[in-house]
């Protein structure tokens, strides 16, 4: 009798996969029909084989498992099915998903738990590193995450608490979580990523461990809560995290808290911690309002009210200004141009509006075309002729829908900021996402066949039909020196014409006057003045032909605000000011600045965190080199956030792509402390190598890197062929006092909990030496240069 063998080419690999296919069936009625349907034609010894092995990987296990030292990741303790196990969160995820699979805790899972792709063992088989390479990572641009505005959203106390839970999801899967933090209306729970969790669910939870050592009653059983939100470890794919709202009105998860603070050196220590949390956050929010280079607007309906400045918008404020430093913002946002980002039910809104000016006569003309109100041959003709010009810029305008709440809270400022706040419906971001620097790109596509005159419906009347109020973020003057209501007669000499008039107000070096008859001076142009009055005080200046400088002339030519030329031959004239006002304290009082309140900041503040359009860079200097540390967020991230997030670690943000390679450019030189510095901005091309979910290799260049446009173009390319593709455009911009009027107040209030606590991070903040903005303009780029699909 001939026994029959298995072939040689029936390896044990090929056993196991036959084996991995039978799992799901092993328990069934018709397991051993499919086994003899697989093995039909083999051999028999295949049949044993395959029983033998299903048999071993099936048997229930009792074996516990400590992984500590034995992973890359850190392990926690958990209680499974009446076993102790140490496990990180990849085995933890491992664990539900094979369990889900063999139908319990087997030798099956006890043998994909200890050959964790992230194990030791098994790295260094596959020609991994071990040991502390492994985890080494180049983290000299990793910077820590802050969720900007969060505070504002935490109503309630919350318990950062790391313990065990049971979940029962719909269709009764049973799923073991690890709480983060708890609070009396919700959790935040770390669950396994094997399960599907659906938004709106209602779960019930079980907080087994926590329930073995509180006295609280009723924490045995289980609570009702609803997914609010589900968030991606973005590090970490093993995991998820649920954000819960619970459901029910008992006051349980409150005992509970109450419980763990039960001494007042508790309750305290928990308060306080929380409060030097809460200044920290608010110190960069503070910084980043004042710093931010977007400009914020308020909108009643579809006419605009207010404009909020800060150090670094002014370049876009004052992009809008004529010859005549005259503001055409109002006409940039028309009633009619808003009613399209302003349509009832949207309640938020972006479009781009690309601008260009072109001098005529000596008059500066705007023109500004919103994307969807024109033809694609209007916008080409638009970027043939715009882009061709130095004045050349793209913006996107943000529009936000502002609620109940935020309306009430500006009706209160009303007479502070001497408009009807009542009526303010939207709030908007202006931000400019490119400029003559990139303008070659717009001329690539083919310019249409069209006449230039299409272009005059895209032109701005030259006059505005209002002004907007305009308020600093931050309660400090920004007059050089107080002025002086004062009226005396004076003529107005330039090009060997005279014009009478009378002067408003003036300072030692300033002058705010009121013509008789209207002018055709512009901004920047230089004029004489007769003090006709004054003059008679002192016979030995020359004030009958002091030098002044055109600052502002108004919409009809009659108003102006000058500014002395000094030189050696106005120092005396500057000095007689000085005396005259000296003089006459008495009879001279200084004109009041209006100041914004703390109120009122502090009602802007928390109005426009939820308005990031960007994400803020703070940027300290430890020693000699500028260094990137801390980076405001809002969950979940966005697309070129998440692909930083995933190649940092220890929750921080890797912003290697960036910034490796190229400091000198966008760091060093941009953020030296040099008086009148402006924001610089610089293009980065991101290509983000991914296999299947996972980033395998990230290239960058900055625009000026690529030696022809072909070669970006192709660069992008190849990078929506391979994985993802982003275009940030990188702000950069020295900080001189990162200290506000907010910052001190919080800072004082500090100080009453814990004196060092509040020392410590003034000194962090103060330290801030550097400031920028991750703006994302892909979707911008791709249009531009036509490569949408």
């Amino acid at each position: 009798m001939r026994v029959s063998t298995l072939p040689e080419n029936m390896q044990q690999s090929e056993i196991l996969s036959l084996a991995e296919r039978l799992i799901p069936a092993y328990r069934s009625e018709d397991f051993n029909y499919l086994l003899n349907q697989l093995t039909d034609g083999e051999p028999p010894s295949l049949k044993i084989l395959l029983k033998m092995e299903l048999n071993r990987i099936m048997a229930p296990c009792q074996k516990t498992i400590d992984l500590r030292g034995r992973v890359q990741g850190e392990c926690r303790e958990y209680e499974l099915d009446g076993l102790k196990h140490w496990l990180d969160d990849v085995a933890f995820n491992a664990y539900h998903k094979n369990t889900r699979k063999f139908g319990g805790y087997t030798e099956g899972v006890w043998e994909a738990l200890s050959n964790t792709r992230n194990n030791f063992r098994v790295m260094q088989k596959r020609g991994k590193p071990i040991g502390q390479e492994v985890v080494a990572k180049d983290n000299q641009y990793h910077v820590e995450p802050i969720v900007l505005g969060y505070d504002l959203k935490r109503k309630e106390n919350r318990l950062k608490v790391s313990s065990q839970v049971d979940i029962t999801l719909p269709r009764s899967q049973f799923v073991h979580g690890l709480t983060l933090d708890i609070s009396p209306s919700g959790a935040k729970i770390k669950v396994p990523s094997a399960f599907d969790y659906k938004l709106g669910d209602a779960i019930t939870v079980r907080f087994s461990e926590l329930a073995k050592t509180s006295e609280v009653t009723g924490l045995q059983s289980a609570l009702e809560y609803r997914i609010l939100a589900v968030d991606d470890s973005y590090d970490n794919d093993a995991v998820k995290f649920l954000r819960l709202l619970k459901l029910g009105d008992d006051t349980v998860i409150d005992q509970l808290i109450q419980e763990s603070l039960r001494n007042e050196n508790q309750r305290t220590k928990h308060d306080n911690q929380d409060k030097v949390i809460r200044a920290r956050t608010r110190g960069f929010e503070h910084i980043f309002l004042k710093h931010t280079c977007n400009l914020p607007l308020f909108f009643s309906g579809g006419e605009l009210k207010l404009a909020l400045m800060t150090e670094n918008n002014q370049p876009i404020w004052q992009y809008w200004h004529d010859e005549r430093n005259q503001q055409s913002l109002t006409n940039l946002l028309h009633p009619k141009r808003m009613s399209l980002l302003t349509k009832p039910g949207m309640t938020t809104s972006n479009n781009v509006i690309y601008a260009f000016t072109h001098d005529h006569q000596e008059k500066t003309l705007f023109f500004s075309m919103l994307m969807p109100e024109a033809t694609r041959e209007q916008r080409q003709l638009f970027w043939h002729i715009g882009a061709k010009k130095p004045s050349w810029k793209a913006f996107r305008l943000h529009v936000f829908e502002l609620k109940k709440d935020e309306c009430a809270e500006l009706a209160k400022h009303g007479q502070e900021l001497g408009i009807d706040t009542s009526t303010l419906t939207h709030c908007g971001i202006l931000q400019e996402i490119t400029d003559d620097t990139s303008a070659r790109d717009y001329l690539l596509s083919e310019k249409p066949k069209l006449a230039s005159s299409e272009l005059n419906a895209f032109r701005h009347p030259r006059n505005a039909t209002h002004a907007p109020r305009c308020l600093y973020f931050d309660a400090k003057s920004r007059r050089k020196e107080p002025r002086y209501p004062l009226q005396t007669p004076i003529e107005l000499n330039f090009g060997g014409k005279t014009i009478a008039g009378k002067s408003l107000d003036f300072s030692k070096r300033g002058l705010n006057l009121n013509l008789d008859e209207p002018c055709q001076l512009k901004s920047g142009d230089e004029c004489q003045i007769d003090f006709l009055e004054l003059k008679l005080y002192d016979k030995r200046l020359p004030l009958d032909e002091v030098p002044y400088r055109v600052i502002r002339v108004g919409p009809n030519g009659k108003q102006l605000q000058l500014v002395m030329i000094e030189d050696s031959k106005t120092m005396k004239t500057i000095g007689f000011f000085n005396t005259l006002l000296e003089r006459n304290q008495a009879k001279l009082k200084p004109k009041q600045e209006i100041l914004p309140s703390n109120t009122l900041l502090e009602g802007l503040h928390n109005l426009l965190l939820d308005k990031m359009v960007c994400a803020p860079l703070f940027v300290d200097k430890p020693g000699a080199n500028l260094n990137p540390k801390v980076i405001g967020v809002n969950y979940p991230l966005l697309p070129h956030l998440a692909l930083f997030a995933q190649l940092g670690g220890d929750d921080k943000l890797s912003l290697n792509p960036i910034y490796k390679g190229h400091t000198n450019t966008l760091l060093a030189k941009p953020m030296k402390r040099i008086d009148g510095a402006e924001p610089q901005y610089f293009e980065i091309y991101i290509c983000a190598y991914k296999f299947g979910k996972r980033v395998q290799s990230v290239d960058a260049k900055l625009r000026e890197e690529f030696g022809h446009i072909k070669e970006r173009i192709e660069f992008i390319k190849n990078a929506l062929s391979v994985g993802d593709f982003f275009a940030l455009r990188i702000c950069s911009t020295p900080v001189f006092d990162p200290m506000t009027a907010l910052i001190r107040k919080d800072m004082e209030e500090l100080a009453l909990i814990s004196l060092p606590q509040a020392t410590k991070v003034e000194k962090e903040l103060s330290t801030i030496a550097g400031y920028s903005e991750i703006t994302d303009i892909t979707e911008e780029v791709l249009i531009r240069l036509e490569l949408t699909r």
